[in-house]
C-alpha cells in the first residue's frame, strides 16, 4: 500500500515536528522540508497515475519499493521518538537519540530522492508509449459486437459478451437461465415499452461485480416482445479502456449501416427515425457515455438505452429520472435454484444437497460464485469428501486464484479503486465476518492509521465520510442501517469481498488477520504515536479496543 505508507509518513512529520508549535525543536527544518516535499511528490504521482494496472509490472515494483521504505522510515522514526518521549531519562541519551533520528530522517531523504527520479522516468517513458501502441493495446481489448434486429450474432459470441471468462461449455449453459430478480425484469420491461413515454430514456442496471447485471440485461435484450417492439438492437460491451473511434463504429455494424466520413453523423443518421434499443454494457466512467451521446437521436418514437455498471455515479449521471435498478443478491431458495441449473438437475441424494446448500448459502446471494463452485462441482466425482472439502473451501475456490473467473471479476473492481482508497478499502479484512460495522467506528480508525489525506480546512471526519461513500458507490461494501437522518450507520461487506481483503492485505504487508471467525486478531505494527492518535480518539467508542504488548489491534 504505496500510497496508504506515503500518507501515514507524512501525517506522522506533520504530527511531531510540522505543526505551528512542534512537540520537537526543528532543528533538522531543512531535511524534513526535502522529506515532506519528496513525500507529497510521491503522493501525488500515485494519485494521478492513469497506467491500466495489468500493463503496470514497472509501476507495481516502484510502488512496493516505495511502500516498503516509507513503512520502515516511519517506523524508524517512531521508535526513536518513543525513545525521546519515554525511555531517554538523560541528556547523554536524549542527545544519542536525536543523532539517530538526523541519520533515519538523512537516510530517507536520500531514499525518497531515488524513488522520485525513479517515478519520473517511468511517467517520461509512459508519455512516449502515448498514441498508436496505447490505441493497440485499446483495440486489443476494445468492444465486442452483439447482435442487431435482422442479423443475430453467433451464440459463443454473444456468451462471450456476458462471461467472456467461463469456459466455452459452462457459459452457454448458464447465460441464458437466469434466476432471480423477476420483479426487475418486469420494472425494466415496462421502462423499455412504455407507450406514454416517447421521449428518449436511459436505464441503468447497477450492482456489484458478478451479481448478474449483464444476464439481467441479456434476458431483456433476447425477450421477444423487445425484439418485435424495436425496430433496431445493438449490444456493445465496454472495456474498461475505450476508444471513441471504436466504439462508434462499433454500434454504425450493430445497425447494419455503412460509415461515410464523419462517424458520428452516419450513426445518427442511421438511427434517425428509428425506434431503437441499445444495450452498453458494463460501463466504467461517464467519459465513454459523454463521447457518444450526441448520437442518439430523439425522434419521440420511444426509443430506448439500457446500460449496466458497477458504480453508482455513473448510473444515475447517464439515467432518466428514477430510472435505476439496484440488483439484488439472490435469496437461499433462487441460489439453489441457479446451483441446480448448473448441474441440469433438481434432484440430488439428501447428503449432496445439503452440503449444496451449505455452499450456496456460503455465497450470499452471489451468482457468480455460485456458478464458479457449482461448476467445479459439476466436474468432480460424487464423492462426499470432495464435496465437504469444497464447502469447507469455498473462498479458496472463488478468489484463491486471480486467474479464475470470479476473482478477475472481482479484482476488476478492487484494482479500479483510486490509490487513497484502496487501503480504506482492504481495512474492512479487519473486522469479523458479517460483522455490522459501526461508521463511526471504522472512520475514526481509518484516521487513526493514517489512511487519509486532508487538504487545508478541511474536516477529516468528512474526508473519511466521503471515501466511505465512495466505496459504497462503487457496491463494493452495503450500507446495513441508516440512523434516523438518513446518514450510515452501520456498513457490512459481502464474505467474499472480505476474503479478497485480507488476501490482498497479506500481500501488501497491510495487515494479517489471525484467530477464530469470532475473535479476529490484527497484527499490524503500531507505533507509539499512532498509538497517542489512536487512544485520543477511541477513549468514548461502544466497540472495546486495547493494543496489546506485540502491538496488536485486538476487536472483539
Amino acid at each position: 500500500m504505496a500510497y496508504a505508507a506515503v500518507t501515514s509518513l507524512k501525517g506522522t512529520l506533520h504530527l511531531h515536528f510540522l505543526q505551528s508549535e512542534p512537540r520537537l525543536p526543528l532543528i533538522y527544518k531543512r531535511m524534513l522540508v526535502s522529506l515532506h516535499r519528496n513525500l507529497s511528490f510521491l503522493q501525488e504521482s500515485l494519485e494521478e497515475s492513469e497506467m491500466a494496472y495489468d500493463d503496470a509490472g514497472a509501476m507495481k515494483d516502484v510502488e512496493a519499493e516505495i511502500r516498503d521504505v516509507t513503512f520502515e522510515a516511519e517506523e524508524r522514526i517512531e521508535m526513536e521518538l518513543t525513545n525521546i518521549y519515554v525511555e531517554a531519562k538523560g541528556w547523554t541519551k536524549g542527545l544519542a537519540c536525536l543523532l539517530r533520528l538526523h541519520g533515519i530522517l538523512n537516510e530517507a531523504v536520500k531514499q525518497t530522492d531515488y524513488l522520485k527520479k525513479k517515478l519520473i522516468k517511468i511517467q517520461s517513458k509512459k508519455q512516449l508509449a502515448k498514441g498508436p501502441s496505447q490505441g493497440q493495446r485499446m483495440r486489443q481489448r476494445g468492444l465486442l459486437l452483439g447482435s442487431t434486429s435482422s442479423q443475430p450474432a453467433d451464440p459463443e459470441r454473444q456468451n462471450n459478451i456476458s462471461v467472456s471468462k467461463f469456459s466455452k461449455n459452462a457459459s452457454i449453459k448458464f447465460d441464458s437461465r437466469m434466476v432471480g430478480c423477476n420483479h426487475e425484469f418486469k420494472t425494466i420491461m415496462d421502462q423499455l415499452t412504455q407507450q406514454s413515454a416517447k421521449q428518449l430514456q436511459v436505464i441503468s442496471i447497477v450492482g456489484m461485480g458478478g451479481i448478474g447485471k449483464t444476464t439481467l440485461a441479456r434476458k431483456v435484450y433476447e425477450d421477444s416482445s423487445i425484439s418485435f417492439y424495436f425496430d433496431k438492437r445493438a449490444w456493445v460491451t465496454i472495456s474498461q479502456e475505450f476508444n471513441e473511434e471504436q466504439m462508434l463504429q462499433c454500434l454504425i455494424g450493430c445497425v447494419n449501416a455503412t460509415s461515410h466520413g464523419n462517424l458520428a453523423e452516419s450513426l445518427r443518421k442511421h438511427l434517425k427515425d428509428q425506434r431503437y434499443l441499445i444495450v452498453m454494457d458494463d460501463i466504467w466512467n461517464t467519459t465513454a457515455w459523454d463521447s457518444v451521446q450526441r448520437c442518439f437521436l430523439d425522434d419521440s418514437n420511444g426509443s430506448r438505452i439500457l446500460l449496466t455498471s458497477r458504480l453508482r455515479e455513473v448510473a444515475e449521471y447517464v439515467s432518466s429520472s428514477n430510472s435505476t435498478i439496484n440488483m439484488p443478491f439472490l435469496d437461499v431458495n433462487e441460489g439453489w435454484n441457479l446451483f441446480c441449473n448448473v448441474f441440469g438437475q433438481t434432484k440430488f441424494l439428501s447428503v449432496f444437497e445439503k452440503i449444496g446448500r451449505d455452499i450456496v448459502k456460503k455465497c450470499e446471494g452471489l451468482p457468480i460464485a455460485i456458478i464458479v463452485v457449482a461448476s467445479l462441482l459439476s466436474k468432480t466425482d460424487a464423492a462426499v469428501e470432495k464435496w465437504n472439502n469444497v464447502a469447507e473451501n469455498v473462498s479458496r475456490y472463488v478468489i484463491g486464484d486471480s486467474k479464475d473467473a470470479c476473482s478477475k471479476i472481482l479484482y476488476l473492481s478492487y484494482n479500479q479503486l483510486p490509490h487513497h482508497l484502496k487501503a480504506c478499502f482492504l481495512y474492512f479484512g479487519v473486522f469479523p465476518e458479517d460483522y455490522e460495522i459501526p461508521v463511526k467506528i471504522l472512520v475514526r480508525l481509518w484516521e487513526a492509521e493514517g489512511f487519509l489525506r486532508a487538504e487545508d480546512h478541511q474536516n477529516m471526519e468528512g474526508v473519511a465520510m466521503k471515501c466511505l461513500q465512495d466505496i459504497v458507490d462503487r457496491n463494493l461494501v452495503f450500507v446495513s442501517k441508516k440512523s434516523y437522518n438518513g446518514k450510515m450507520k452501520t456498513i457490512r461487506i459481502h464474505d467474499l469481498l472480505r476474503d479478497l481483503c485480507l488476501k490482498e492485505a497479506r500481500d501488501e504487508n497491510l495487515l494479517n488477520v489471525i484467530g477464530d471467525e469470532k475473535l479476529p486478531l490484527c497484527e499490524k505494527k503500531m507505533s507509539r504515536s499512532r498509538w497517542i492518535r489512536a487512544a485520543s480518539r477511541f477513549d468514548t467508542l461502544p466497540l472495546r479496543m486495547c493494543f496489546n504488548k506485540s502491538h496488536s489491534l485486538h476487536i472483539p
